[in-house]
């Protein structure tokens, strides 16, 4: 009798296949058990003789240092083949017989369970429903892959598909789900989903007389441009946190740090922060990397049931996290290739709808200094009544012409209407934007004799909507004022 597994049966261990499900619950368990587990095995003589399972669980004391091998009996007798469990306390032995070894695995774990200890039994099977949730937690990621997969989805749409599958009793089961995005200096409240306060969350909860079978019936209450995600995030909506106040903490710098998902005490948070979220207890904050860049971050908390966070919720929403990463920024790089397609015949450059999916994609992107300008072409009209529609259309290519030559590849140009165009230039200082709008101005007068009109407005890409409306607003007063001039 010895505790050495003979060379002649390591070619069939190697060969054992193990249910990835088992491995999983394996690995749980060494983790929650605190004690060794020791082995002693009866096995036939003959290798071919032996049972699958057999090698199987030799396999697993091979992988698991909870299971220690304290003796191996080679036997004559086929029947006689077993394994003895040995677990520390009372009536801590469990024998798989030979009867049950040959026997189906699920069979075998079955046995296991039954015939051992009750704080063994009771860990076993809370590993196996937890592990049967991320059954679930897979559904759900496969419904909310195959939306992403729609040419037409937007970011938006996807994160409120992941924020849903994270508060869903089908999946994370968090209360409350919020996305910070970066902006500028700060983190700002950018999409939010959970009970709007305590009267909010009865009447949620309330409502739930059937179970939450899947993600697919709330997806179809998400329409293109939602303001609010929910009350909560209309509450909450203005509630920002400065950047350098978020990096001084320690454990959530740790964490963006090394792209993970925590949970942490809220005395461990800012004071203002805790109190404008209303945050009690702990909270689970999870990073979004985007482009290497640390664009973003959820923060969940169990406000209402006052459940604490399980490791099984950090798991998911981990996984959703970073499915979100992944989703948001293909979906940046498919709206910048389906640019390419959004092009003005005419002139080359991006049309109206290339413009709106451009801005629509930018509000995504890490904030960052803009400048935009709205171009309008002086008396266009004109030149067409007098000279002809090809004329008109030579100038407009002209135009289009100087201005790509001017502007770096991170610009960006669009044909916004008849003679009307919008530059988007990244990065840049207001002295830069001028002088690059005048040398515009003079080149394309130089080559047409023809001027144009220009409204400019500075600040960050967050803006973009309301610093088109400024732009806008500084062109129309420099046509009031005679036109072939800047406004900026």
């Amino acid at each position: 009798m010895t505790n050495e597994i003979p060379t002649k049966y390591i070619k069939k261990i190697r060969r054992a296949y193990i249910n990835p499900g088992l491995t999983y619950v394996l690995n749980r368990f060494c983790d929650l058990f605190l004690f060794s587990i020791n082995v002693y095995v009866d096995i036939n003589e003959d290798p071919e003789k032996v049972p699958s399972n057999l090698y199987k669980f030799l396999k697993i004391c091979n992988s698991f240092k909870l299971f220690k091998i304290m003796s191996f009996q080679e036997i004559k007798d086929i029947s006689q083949q077993r394994i003895m469990l040995d677990m520390p306390g009372e009536a801590g032995k469990v024998i798989l017989t030979y009867e049950i070894l040959i026997k189906d695995e699920v069979y075998l774990v079955y046995e296991i369970i039954k015939r051992s200890k009750p704080i063994v039994s009771v860990i076993l099977t809370d590993i196996l429903l937890n592990s049967a949730k991320l059954g679930s937690v897979f559904k759900t990621s496969k419904i909310i892959l195959e939306r992403s997969y729609d040419i037409e989805s937007s970011v938006d749409e996807m994160i409120y598909a992941s924020m849903t599958g994270i508060t869903g009793g089908f999946a994370g089961a968090f209360n409350r789900a919020i996305l910070f995005k970066e902006d500028g200096n700060d983190f700002r409240v950018h999409r939010a989903l959970g009970p709007a306060d305590e009267s909010e969350a009865h009447m949620v909860y309330d409502a739930f007389e059937t179970l939450e079978m899947d993600i697919l019936p709330y997806l179809q209450g998400y329409t293109n441009n939602m303001e609010y995600f929910s009350n909560l995030e209309k509450n909450i909506k203005s509630i920002s946190i400065r950047k350098r106040v978020l990096f001084k903490n320690q454990l959530l710098n740790k964490a963006f740090e090394k792209n993970a998902t925590i949970k942490s005490p809220v005395s461990n948070l800012d004071e203002s922060l805790v109190h404008a979220l209303g945050l009690r207890g702990e909270i689970a904050f999870s990073p979004l990397k985007i482009s290497q860049e640390n664009i973003a971050f959820y923060l969940c908390d169990n406000r209402y049931d006052g459940k604490p966070i399980t490791d099984e919720q950090l798991e998911i929403l981990d996984y959703f996290a970073k499915q979100s990463a992944i989703m948001w920024q293909n979906k940046i790089s498919l709206n910048l290739l389906k640019e390419e397609a959004e092009i003005d015949m005419l002139t080359k450059v991006g049309n109206r709808r290339g413009y709106e999916k451009y801005i629509s994609s930018l509000s995504y992107q890490k904030s960052q200094s803009i400048a935009i300008a709205i171009l309008d072409l002086d008396n266009f009209k004109d030149v067409n009544d007098k000279y002809g529609h090809q004329k008109g259309d030579e100038i407009l290519v002209t135009f289009a012409n100087i201005a790509k030559k001017n502007l770096r590849k991170t610009d960006k140009i669009f044909r916004y209407g008849g003679d009307e165009f919008v530059v988007i230039l990244h990065d840049v200082s207001q002295t830069n934007v001028v002088n690059v709008i005048k040398r515009l101005q003079k080149q394309f007068f130089a080559a047409t004799n023809c001027t144009f009109s220009a409204g400019v407005s500075y600040g960050e890409s967050s803006n973009i909507s309301q610093l088109f409306d400024d732009a806008d607003k500084k062109l129309y007063e420099v046509k009031q004022k005679g036109k072939s001039d800047l406004i900026f």
